[in-house]
C-alpha cells in the first residue's frame, strides 16, 4: 500500500475564508498558480495523478494555507471549516484519502478544543502546523500546552514552512521563498526543536519533518560538532536527536534519500510527494526516484508504504 503523506488539497471556500479574514501572500499564490478546488477541478487530478504512480491513499493537509490570525473568532472559524470540509472528502473517499486536522493557533486552547474536534469527532489522523506561527518559533513555550495535549494523545503532528524564509529579505528578494526558504524553516525548525528538547518533554509526539527535513541530514557532522553553539552541555547529539522525528522523502534526488537514509534509518522516512505542487511528471519522479535510488527493497517498501501505515494506524 503506497500513502503519500504529504499533499495538498485547497478547497475554494476554504481560500475565500482566509483572504476574509485577512489572508496572506500564500494565497496569492495558490490563485495565481490556479491550485484551488475550482480552478484544478477538484479532486479528479488527485486520482489521474495517484492511479498513474499507483499511489493508493494521500494524506491531505491545508498546510502552507494555515489558519492563523491574531484575532481569535477567525482564527477558529477558519479551522472548522478547513477542517469540515477534508472530513466530508474523508468520508467520501475512504480509501483514498485520510486528512491531518489544521487548528486556530496561536490561541492554544482553542487549538486544544479543535485537535479533539477534529481527532475524536472528525476521525482525522493527525494534526499539521506551520514552522511559524504569526512570527512565532512552532516550538516556542508559549504553545507547551497545545503539545502536552499532543503528547498525551500520541498524535501525530505534521510540519509544514510558512513560506516566509525566516524573515530573509536577501531570500525573498531573490526568488528563493520556496527553491531555498523553505527548506530553511525546515531545518532551523528541527533545530528549534532540539533546543526545546523536546525529544525529551515530548516524547509520545510523533512529528513529521517535510522535504528530508531540509538540510539537516546533509549537515549531520557539522550539527554534532558545532552542537555547543546551540545546545547545552547535556543536550544529545542532534544525530541522535534526530531519530526521535520522522521525514517525508520530497525531494526527487536520489543521492539525497541515500544521505537520509544512511543519517536517519529508513524506518523514519515517509513518502511524499507535496501534490499539487509536485503534479504529473514530478509527482510521478516523487514516487519512482524511491524505488530508483538503489536503497534495499525491503527499505523502499517501507518508505512507500509500510512505515505510514504503522504510523497512522492505517
Amino acid at each position: 500500500m503506497r500513502i503519500d503523506i504529504h499533499a495538498h488539497y485547497f478547497p475554494l471556500e476554504y481560500i475565500d475564508r482566509l483572504d476574509r479574514y485577512g489572508g496572506s501572500h500564500v494565497t496569492g499564490l495558490i490563485r495565481r498558480m490556479k491550485l484551488d478546488s475550482a480552478d484544478f477541478n477538484g479532486l479528479e487530478y488527485h486520482f489521474r495523478n495517484m492511479d498513474r504512480s499507483k499511489v493508493d491513499m494521500q494524506i491531505l493537509s491545508v498546510s502552507g494555507q494555515l489558519p492563523y490570525f491574531a484575532k481569535e473568532s477567525d482564527a477558529v472559524n477558519a479551522a472548522r471549516l478547513g477542517n469540515d470540509i477534508y472530513a466530508r472528502v474523508v468520508r467520501e473517499y475512504p480509501k483514498r484519502f485520510a486528512a491531518f486536522a489544521c487548528t486556530p493557533l496561536p490561541h492554544v486552547q482553542a487549538a486544544i478544543a479543535e485537535t479533539r474536534r477534529a481527532l475524536d469527532e472528525l476521525g482525522m489522523v493527525g494534526v499539521t502546523a506551520g514552522t511559524v506561527v504569526l512570527g512565532k518559533s512552532i516550538a516556542d513555550s508559549a504553545f507547551d500546552d497545545f503539545f502536552a495535549e499532543l503528547n498525551r494523545r500520541s498524535a501525530v503532528l505534521f510540519i509544514h514552512p510558512v513560506g516566509g524564509s525566516l524573515g530573509s529579505q536577501l531570500i525573498e528578494s531573490t526568488n528563493l521563498v520556496w527553491p531555498v526558504g523553505a527548506p530553511l524553516e525546515d531545518t532551523v525548525c528541527l533545530l528549534q526543536f532540539m533546543q526545546a528538547n523536546f525529544p525529551s518533554r515530548f516524547p509520545d509526539i510523533k512529528i513529521i519533518l517535510p522535504h528530508l527535513g531540509g538540510f539537516a541530514p546533509f549537515l549531520a557532522a557539522r550539527l554534532d560538532q558545532l552542537q555547543d553553539h546551540f545546545l547545552p552541555d547535556s543536550a544529545m547529539a542532534p544525530s541522535v536527536q534526530a531519530k526521535y522525528f520522522w521525514y517525508d522523502t520530497v525531494n526527487g534526488h536520489p543521492s539525497a534519500l541515500r544521505c537520509a537514509r544512511e543519517t536517519l534509518g529508513a524506518e523514519h522516512l515517509l513518502f511524499g510527494t507535496d501534490y499539487p505542487f509536485w503534479r504529473d511528471d514530478a509527482f510521478k519522479l516523487c514516487v519512482d526516484y524511491v524505488g530508483e535510488s538503489g536503497l534495499p527493497e525491503s527499505d523502499v517498501e517501507r518508505i512507500l508504504g509500510g512505515n505510514g501505515q504503522r504510523l497512522l494506524g492505517l
